[in-house]
């Protein structure tokens, strides 16, 4: 099964190690949102779940979704802190010049 981005972060905040819980938690999700595009992507995404995820392997898919997450936003926050580090260089060069 492959994943969109914006699928994984959906996952990530919402899904649980239960195959079950997070198709029934992914469905209320659908329908309490109001934006008919992200019901429509929720909705997509519950039932890509429920379809294409044996139960058996559910568990060991959301933690690996876990940990590629997490990585994700940890080298998110590390390229954002490169990044202000590279500006201040910039400026002081500037300065300098």
């Amino acid at each position: 099964m492959t994943l969109s981005m914006k699928e994984k972060k959906i996952l990530y905040a919402y899904g649980c190690p239960s195959h079950h819980n997070t198709v029934t938690r992914l469905k209320w999700l659908t329908a309490l949102t109001v934006d008919p595009e992200a019901k429509r992507r929720m909705l997509g995404l519950a039932r890509k779940v429920e379809t294409e995820v044996e139960e058996s392997w559910y568990e060991d898919f959301y933690h690996h979704l876990r940990m590629e997450m997490d990585e994700y936003r940890r080298l998110k926050r590390s390229l954002r802190v490169l990044k202000s580090y590279t500006e201040y260089e910039e400026d002081l060069y500037e300065e300098a010049v």
